[in-house]
């Protein structure tokens, strides 16, 4: 299930994952994204918060689905924050960004922020 989450500037998605990520979560988000393209905006800067999300409660076909899109569109990937509470999902942030890092251009790029960093994660996505 999406939550919006309040903060983020006209160029910027904000969403809260809780409980498990689904096929209908994964069309909201390409919505979004498509609005924010067609409003003009070149790059869309995302923010995800995931402290709540269920990995045993999300579909996995979903989650591939959300990453062939993010490829195809990956000229218009800005910066992406996601926001969790775990070491492991760091480290694969860390991971995913070695790859994205190189399909992307300029100040483009993922980074991990803890829970406690919202604020930080938030401010960053909005430059």
């Amino acid at each position: 299930m999406l939550k919006m989450l309040e903060g983020a500037s006209d160029k910027v998605i904000a969403i809260e994952i809780i409980d498990g990520y689904m096929s209908e979560d994964e069309k909201t988000i390409e919505k979004l994204f498509d609005e924010k393209i067609a409003a003009g905006h070149k790059k869309v800067n995302v923010l995800i918060k995931i402290d709540k999300m269920q990995f045993s409660h999300s579909s996995w076909k979903a989650m591939w689905n959300d990453g062939l899109y993010a490829m195809k569109h990956i000229k218009n990937c800005g910066r992406i924050a996601m926001v969790g509470h775990s070491k492991v999902e760091e480290f694969l942030i860390k991971v995913d960004n070695v790859f994205f890092k190189k399909l992307t251009s300029g100040d483009s790029g993922e980074k991990y922020f803890d829970v406690d960093n919202f604020e930080n994660a938030m401010g960053w996505v909005n430059e």
